[in-house]
Parts: structure tokens; C-alpha cells; sequence
């Protein structure tokens, strides 16, 4: 029987969840023992019960034997930079840039009491140099230390991270190293959270700056951040344990749902140890789980790294053995349903704890609730999508051809149990899903498609036309809020591509400059984006040239006195000749910056005069102009990020 005939016969969908990982011995004891709470035994791999909280303890300082030995990684820091005697902020901003260039970061100056200047910077500890290869800029991965020593508390730079650091400075400055003063100021944090963290901190005391020269100041702002700096924490974070919850709803047999559990985990973790337990106290919500808590590494040395399919799998293992146990669950796909069901235990929690803070925790929670208002309000709205669970709109061809399989299935219930209360409801919705997925995937492909700039103008306006026809059809059979969902997700798509017709038949016309409001009217927000970066690359730019042709005005100045000084031993010969060497090699730098700069100049005028332009390969050799080209691909030629609104004021039904 289909999964459909198994629903329509009263069968619930199969729902296994990874909750979370832990690293380390305290953290899987405190999940072993919540499992163990109100005195629920759990049992063992080995089919032991561990009755108290202590035996729980005691089994998880054995298993910690196998837990990974590293620690979490230090992504992210507080800095404090000082040079003796500057009080100049602009110079002090330059030193910041150079001691950092290559990782994300943001910065506040503060006058000191004595009138010096001092820097805060939050900075990732992963960065990059870049260096001239045979095929251009290539970028070589580093990582600031800090060492194991401590001043006050507080963790200090490696030293040769200190030696980095500082001859970057006196090189962007012309000071010497030794006036440079960097520390780190308290302790290291991790991962995206450690970013929000870090950052909220350091705008407590007012509105700081990226490396991009954009403010951080709001909430909005500081967590915005945190995500745009995620992929550059290049984040390590130890698995030593999974948490993990199989579900079914009250009123199944306790015993029943135990013994599929079991059968489940000693198939699936048969080199692993592990632990569960039945929690029954969600009865009056209309659920139970058994909670399990896995060692992520293995007997046979395998460490488990669970991704989609995976869990497809496991959920696939669990529906049937839970039917061998008389249970009537069957393993169903979120597409095949065309439902939105998606919220965890830990929304849940969140939630409760913000409503009902816990006795003897309770400033403690309303601290929480309070100081992550966000995180609650965000918990609190897929709990509400959960219980509303709107039609799914599929996006992948993959969740499209689940959708499409079980549209078929439903349909056969249809034919065979025609009076069936239920039939109905689910063709509806995965019709409705099917019509809205077929356009977005479709959609998603062709704003992908290689040939797509070969076409002509009256082409693409050929194709624009035909794709508002298709969204039309395919909202004609929708309704509520999964019309405008599908409204909302096409305008956006749609809206680039009415861009990219605009900008061919330009184009194609011959049209070479565009004054600014015709920009703005194309590209709307977007341009002032794009020209304000391109001019603040052409200043950054502008500064290396001249700190590289000052650097290289002292080395030829160091070497004329030493070659003046008239000595003629072997030493002093070595040194002539060092100074030489490193004289050539600062004039070739300073004649790459400033060949770079002119680079930069370019584009920034370019772009001013016609944003829609593509700029010349060849000027953008530089990493910044590389980012500044691949900036304006994607302006033209992908959509918006989710949620941002199309123009109002030319909807892509218009420019035809």
C-alpha cells in the first residue's frame, strides 16, 4: 500500500528528530539525566537500566574515554589597539585596517584621557593574505593564536601572531613595531553566537564600523552581522553525543513504541552506544517521545555526520519497525504531504520558558526571554506556521517529485474510497503545491541558464510574457495565504528578469551612459549599493598605493645612507646588499598598488557612469574588484534575498 492509502487508513507520519549534539562529559550527562528526569530509567545499549541520576553520571564518564580530546575553536575576539603618542583617528583606523585586513571585523576609536587614541575591534581569527600568484591574487588561509598563557586572566596573542600583527602596522603607519600595543580583551567566543555576542558588547558604548566602512549600531544590525560573518569563522565545534527524540502520537501502546525504539537503535547504532527512554508527560498535548542520547563516535572508529538522506533513512528503519510493533506509523516526506509542520522541542522550550519561567530560575529566565526577544519571537512564529501549516511550495526538483508522487497517490485514494473525509483536503493542497512548485523550480533554472545572456530583448520579453501567463494560470488555483506566498516568492524572481530585458534592449540600442535616475529606476537600492562600494574600494585602494610608495621611499632612503657610508667590510657589503633587494622589492609593491588603485579608480567611474555595464575582466584582477565584479553579477543576475520587496513602482507586468 502507498503511504497515502497508509494515512487515509489512519496511519501517522513517522517523525524522528536530531535535537542537538554535545561535546564533552558535562554536557552528555546533563542530556543523560534529563532523559532520567522524574525518575524514568533509562536503558543502555547493553540493555542495563540506570535508574539514578548518579548512574547516569557514572555511564557517561565512561563513554567520555572515546570523546574527541579538542576543544571548540576561538572564532571570534575582542581587541584593544593602541600605537604610544597617536592621537590622529584616521591614522589609527588605517593601522586597524592593515592589522586586519583579510578578516571580518568591526571597530569603535575612543579619545583616552590622555587624548591618545584607542581602537576596539571585534575580529574573526580566521582571515586570509593575499599574495601574487602565476594566475593573479591568490589567497592563503591563516588563523590568529592565542597562547595558553595568560596576563590577568586573559588569554594572549601567540607570538608569532603578535610579529604579524605588528609588522603590518609599522608598515601601513611607518612607526615602529615595538609602539604598537594589541591585546585581547576578555575571552574568546564561538560560532555565530559568539558574534552576536562579541558585537553586542562592543556597540553597547555606541555605533561601530565594518571593515566595510557600514555602521553596526541596532540589534538588527549586530545580528545581520553574525550572519554575514558565519562563513568566515570557518567554525570547529567537537561532537561527542546526539540527542535525538522518535514520536508518536497519545493513546499508541507505551510498550509498543518501546520496543520499536529498541529495535530501531540496536539496527541502526549496532556500533554505537546509546541510551533511551519513554517521555509520556506530553500526553495532554497529544504526543509522546522516546528521547535518546547516541555517542557520535563508533566502536569501529566511525563518527556519525547525519545529512538529509540520512535521515530519510533512519525515519524510513523507524516507521517500520514501529509497524512491526502494531504501531500505525509510516515514513512520509514533508513534500509528499505538501506540509509546513516544521518547529522542534527546542521552540517549544524557548517559548515556555519565556510564558512560565521555571520555580527557583525564574529572574534568570525573564533575564533570558527579555535579552533574546528575537529568538522567542522567531520560536513563537514556527509554532504558529506549525499549527496553521500552510501549503508547502516546493523549490528543488527533488521535493518537487515528492510532491508529484504523492498528488498521484491521494488521487488513487480518491478512486478507490470516493467518500473518503480526507481525500479531498490533501489533492487540494498538493495540487495547489505541485502548480506553485513547477513554476519556482522552473523559474530557478532559467534564471540559472548558461544561453540566457545569448538572448535577444524581444526574446527575453517573449519569455517574460509567457512566465506571467504561467504564474497567472498557476494562481488561479491557489488561494488565501498560499497565493500571495507564491506571489511573493515569484515577484521577486520576475522582477530581476524584467531588469535584465530593460538592460539588453539598452544594450542593444547602443546606450552607453545612464543618468542616475534611470539607474535607480533598474536597479533601485541596489545601485546606490554598488556605486558607494566601488568608490569606498577605490579609496581603500588609494590608501595601500600610498603606504606602499611611502614604505618604499624609506627602504630606497635606508639604502642610499647605507651605500654613502662608504664601509667596505664583508658586513656592511651584505647589508648594501639586503637593503637593495628589499628596496626592489618595495618598489614592485608600491607599483602593484598603485597599478591596483588606478584599477579601482576605473571601475568606481565606470560603474558611476552605467551600473549596467559588466566591468572589464581585466581591470578586476584585485581581490576587492574581484568582489565588486561578482558583486554586480549577482546584482543583475540573480534575485533578491528572501523577504526584500520588488519595486512598486514598475512591476514586471508593466515593462512588457
Amino acid at each position: 500500500m502507498t503511504p497515502a492509502g497508509l494515512l487515509a487508513a489512519g496511519y501517522q507520519p513517522a517523525v524522528l528528530k536530531v535535537i542537538s549534539y554535545g561535546h564533552g562529559v558535562t554536557r552528555a550527562t546533563a542530556i543523560g539525566q534529563y532523559i532520567q528526569r522524574d525518575e524514568v530509567a533509562l536503558e543502555t545499549h547493553d540493555g542495563r537500566l540506570l535508574e539514578t541520576r548518579e548512574a547516569v553520571a557514572a555511564e557517561m564518564k565512561a563513554w567520555a574515554r572515546d570523546f574527541d580530546k579538542r576543544r571548540e575553536s576561538d572564532d571570534v575576539v575582542t581587541f584593544r589597539l593602541t600605537v604610544a603618542g597617536q592621537k590622529d583617528p584616521e591614522r589609527l583606523a588605517a593601522a586597524v585596517e592593515a592589522a586586519f585586513a583579510g578578516h571580518r571585523y568591526a571597530y569603535r576609536i575612543d579619545r583616552r584621557d590622555d587624548g591618545t587614541a584607542s581602537a576596539r575591534i571585534v575580529a574573526t581569527m580566521a582571515g586570509h593574505s593575499v599574495v601574487r600568484g602565476q594566475n593573479g591574487d591568490e589567497k592563503l588561509h591563516h588563523r590568529f593564536h592565542l597562547s595558553d598563557a595568560r596576563v590577568q586572566g586573559d588569554r594572549q596573542f601567540s607570538a608569532p601572531t603578535r610579529r604579524m600583527i605588528a609588522d603590518r602596522v609599522e608598515a601601513a603607519l611607518g612607526v615602529s613595531a615595538a609602539t604598537v600595543d594589541l591585546v585581547p580583551v576578555g575571552k574568546a567566543s564561538h560560532g555565530k553566537a559568539g558574534v552576536v555576542y562579541q558585537l553586542s558588547r562592543l556597540t553597547h558604548g555606541g555605533a561601530a564600523r565594518n571593515e566595510a566602512g557600514e555602521a553596526i549600531a541596532s540589534e538588527p544590525q549586530v545580528r545581520t552581522a553574525a550572519q554575514a560573518w558565519s562563513k568566515a569563522l570557518h567554525s570547529f565545534s567537537p561532537r561527542d553525543t546526539m540527542h535525538m527524540i522518535l514520536s508518536a502520537k497519545a493513546g499508541e501502546d507505551k510498550e509498543a513504541l518501546v520496543r520499536a525504539a529498541r529495535g530501531f537503535l540496536h539496527e541502526q547504532f549496532s556500533e554505537h552506544k546509546f541510551a533511551f527512554a519513554l517521555h509520556d508527560d506530553k500526553e495532554v498535548d497529544g504526543h509522546m517521545h522516546v528521547h535518546v542520547i547516541v555517542a557520535v563516535k563508533g566502536e569501529d572508529g566511525q563518527r556519525l555526520r547525519p545529512g538529509p538522506a540520512d535521515l530519510r533513512s533512519w525515519r524510513e528503519l523507524y516507521a517500520a519497525h514501529a509497524q512491526q510493533q502494531g504501531l500505525k506509523i509510516v515514513a512520509t516526506s514533508a513534500a509528499y504531504r505538501a506540509s509546513s509542520q516544521s518547529y522542534g522541542p527546542r521552540d517549544k522550550a524557548i517559548v515556555a520558558v519565556a510564558e512560565r519561567p521555571r520555580a527557583g530560575r525564574e529572574a534568570r529566565d525573564l533575564a533570558y526571554a527579555k535579552a533574546n526577544r528575537h529568538v522567542v519571537d522567531k520560536a513563537r512564529q514556527r509554532i504558529e506556521r506549525a499549527r496553521i501549516n500552510p501549503v508547502r511550495l516546493p523549490e528543488t526538483r527533488r521535493q518537487l517529485a515528492a510532491t508529484e508522487e504523492g498528488l498521484r497517490d491521494w488521487q488513487a485514494v480518491a478512486q478507490a474510497q470516493p467518500e473518503h473525509p480526507t481525500t479531498a483536503q490533501y489533492i487540494a493542497r498538493l495540487t495547489q503545491s505541485l502548480a506553485s512548485g513547477k513554476i519556482l523550480v522552473w523559474l530557478n533554472a532559467y534564471r540559472k541558464a548558461p544561453n540566457m545572456a545569448d538572448a535577444t530583448a524581444a526574446e527575453m520579453r517573449e519569455n517574460l510574457k509567457g512566465i506571467n501567463e504561467a504564474v497567472a494560470i498557476a494562481a488561479g488555483v491557489m488561494d488565501g495565504a498560499t497565493k500571495l506566498e507564491f506571489l511573493r516568492r515569484t515577484a521577486a524572481t520576475m522582477e530581476k528578469l524584467a531588469i535584465q530585458t530593460d538592460l539588453k534592449a539598452s544594450q542593444e540600442s547602443g546606450q552607453t551612459y545612464m543618468s542616475e535616475d534611470e539607474v535607480r529606476q533598474l536597479f533601485g537600492p541596489q545601485a546606490d549599493a554598488l556605486i558607494a562600494r566601488a568608490r569606498e574600494i577605490e579609496a581603500a585602494e588609494r590608501r595601500e598605493a600610498e603606504r606602499a610608495e611611502a614604505i618604499r621611499d624609506r627602504s630606497i632612503a635606508e639604502q642610499n645612507r647605507e651605500e654613502s657610508s662608504g664601509a667596505i667590510d664583508p658586513a656592511s657589503l651584505r647589508e648594501v646588499a639586503e637593503d637593495r633587494a628589499a628596496t626592489h622589492h618595495a618598489e614592485a609593491i608600491a607599483v602593484r598598488e598603485r597599478r591596483e588603485a588606478q584599477a579601482a579608480a576605473e571601475a568606481a567611474r565606470a560603474l558611476a557612469e552605467n551600473p549596467n555595464e559588466r566591468l572589464d575582466p581585466n581591470l578586476a584582477q584585485g581581490e576587492r574588484l574581484q568582489e565588486l565584479k561578482h558583486q554586480q553579477d549577482t546584482s543583475i543576475n540573480t534575485r533578491p534575498i528572501e523577504g526584500e520587496e520588488p519595486d512598486k513602482e514598475k512591476p514586471a507586468s508593466q515593462r512588457m
